[in-house]
Formats: C-alpha cells, structure tokens, sequence
C-alpha cells in the first residue's frame, strides 16, 4: 500500500510549487497568521475564535464568515491526521513561520496516539539565493533537491515548542523573557524570531515598536515612495517575515491617530483585504510629520498620545497608561 504523506506547508506560493515539483503526499497551506489578533492555548476555542475573527475584520477586512470557516477546516485537517503515515512541516527562520511552527508542534503533540511520523525541513537559505526571504522564492527544480532531507522530529523540539506556545499565549509578557535565557537552540532560529516577538512591544523610551521606530527611522531624511519603504522594512527586519497588509496595517496605525506621526500623500487609505491596489498605488509617498519627529527622538511618546490597542500574542496592550512596554536598552518588561 502506498506511502500517505501531508505537507504542511507556510504559504500559497511554495504550496503551488510544491505541487508542481512532483512530490508525492497532500498539500495543507496553512493560512492561520498567529503573529497577530488574540491567542491562546486552544486556537480552536470559539469564543477565541470570533474574537480573532472581529479583530481580522477590523484590521484588514477579512470577512469574519470566511476567516472562521478557513479556520476551522485547517484545525479540522489536524483532528483526522491518524490516516496518514507522514507529515511533513516546511517552514522558515522568521517569527511568522516560527509561531506557526511553535504552534503545530504544540497542537500535533496532543495527539496522544500519533502512529505517524513527524518531519521537520526549516531553513534560513538556499545555495545560490541571496538574499534568501523564504521557501516561495525556491524553483521547482530547488525545491526537488531538498525531496527528503526532511528530519524527524525530536522530543526535545516537541517540549520547546508546547512551552515556547504557553509564554506565547501568556497575558503578560514576563514568561517570553524568562524563556528566552533559556537554551532555544533545539529549534535553532527561535531565539532570533522571539526577540522580534518581544520588540513588538511598545518601549518604556516613546512608545514605539521596534517596526515603528525603524519605518520612521527611514522617514527621518526625506519623503520615500510607500512602495520602497515596505521593501526596505522587510530587507532590514527580514526576521518578522511581514506581509505587505501587516505592513498597511503598521502605517495606518502611526498614520490614522489622534497626533500621526505620518503623512501618506497619493490617496486616504491603504489597500485592504481582496482589494486591488489603486491605479496610482506606485506613487504613494510617506512622510515623518513633525510630531512624528518629537516621538522619534524621545521628546514625546505616542502612547501617552495616542493610546494602542494591540494584541502581542495573548498579552493584550490597551490604553494610554499602564502598559506592558519593553526597554529598548535593556529588554526588560514593566508597566509604564
């Protein structure tokens, strides 16, 4: 009887040219972004579930209907994974692939009967590809060459994951640093990708994520196309692995506040959900307003100005006062 194999694997792109490559085994794209909106230990609670399913819809204009039910299909598929023989997890170095990976590793080890194996490929480069930013970019020819060097994976993997997915999950932030001096080197581009994780946190010097800080860093000197902008974020701070919508989403929130801290000249709002971009979208240009520039250099902070409502994991940060916020300086956590 033939071998059954599932791929799990981080996007549509290398789920496609994975496809074409020939490889035997089913395909599962899993389109579950766990780097924002509420979390928790059961992802597939249904309270938590509509809570996510709100804030996706307010955020990009995923319709609450559509992001439940693609939801809850992907947590399905996990629930019937004892009729397959192999399953195989694709995924990069960045925080966006490393939550994903935390999180199936945690989940898949609640099967208490797993008569599967359980293969790991994670990968920060290829030969040849440089700069690397993730599987997408590989040939099918590419990804052909790595037809099983996929691992097993170890307990050791196993337990990092289910304990890096509770400090996740945590409503404060304390357990992510205290792990973090942890050894992390069983999955050996986690460190890296949870201390991006923790610099998503407002700072205790102005209020500014680390994402934040470096888009206006960026600004500082003159007016920059929008489009190059999100290209020089993602090359500086490749490690996140963000999304062209996570990013509109970081400008409209330093962009549409009380005091913004940018101008975006071209148009009044940026691309959501299923939308096309505007005609024009290629001239777009984002520049540091003056406020933008007090904040910038500590002179002003934009919580204390204008407030956050964010979900970090499963620490909510809300309000202009008592906070959760890191220093940048010593990336210890307090309530400022």
């Amino acid at each position: 009887m033939p071998k059954k194999t599932l791929h799990i694997v981080n996007g549509d792109s290398f789920g496609d040219k994975l496809r074409a490559s020939g490889i035997d085994g089913e395909i599962l794209v899993w389109r579950e972004s766990l780097y924002e909106g509420p979390i928790g230990m059961q992802m597939s609670d249904s309270a938590l579930l509509s809570m996510r399913a709100s804030y996706m819809d307010g955020r990009y204009g995923i319709p609450q209907d559509t992001f439940k039910s693609q939801t809850i299909q992907q947590e399905a598929k996990l629930d019937t994974l004892t009729d397959v023989d192999e399953v195989v997890l694709w995924f990069e170095h960045d925080l966006y692939d490393q939550l994903m990976l935390c999180y199936l590793l945690s989940r898949i080890d609640e099967i208490t009967r797993r008569p599967f194996q359980l293969s790991l490929i994670c990968m920060d480069g290829f030969p040849d590809v440089d700069p690397f930013y993730g599987l997408g970019q590989l040939t099918v020819d590419q990804i052909l060459q790595l037809h099983g060097t996929w691992l097993p994976v170890s307990e050791e993997q196993h337990s990092l994951a289910s304990k890096v997915w509770t400090a996740y999950s945590a409503s404060e932030p304390l357990s992510m640093a205290a792990l973090l001096e942890e050894d992390l080197s069983a999955l050996p581009f986690l460190k890296k990708a949870l201390e991006a994780h923790t610099a998503r946190f407002p700072s205790i010097q102005n209020g500014l994520s680390a994402i934040q800080q470096l888009t206006l860093e960026l600004l500082v000197d003159e007016e920059v196309s929008l489009l190059s902008l999100f290209q020089n974020v993602s090359e500086q701070a490749s490690h996140y692995g963000l999304g062209d919508l996570q990013f509109f989403g970081i400008l409209e929130g330093l962009w549409h506040c009380e005091h913004p801290l940018i101008r975006v000249i071209g148009g009044d709002k940026l691309p959501r959900y299923n939308e096309a971009w505007p005609p024009n979208f290629e001239n777009y240009r984002v520049k540091i307003t003056d406020m933008g520039k007090l904040i910038l250099t500590c002179k002003q902070d934009h919580i204390f100005l204008n407030g956050i409502d964010e979900w970090i994991g499963g620490v909510q940060v809300l309000g202009t006062k008592d906070v959760w916020r890191r220093n940048a300086l010593t990336t210890r956590f307090s309530k400022l």
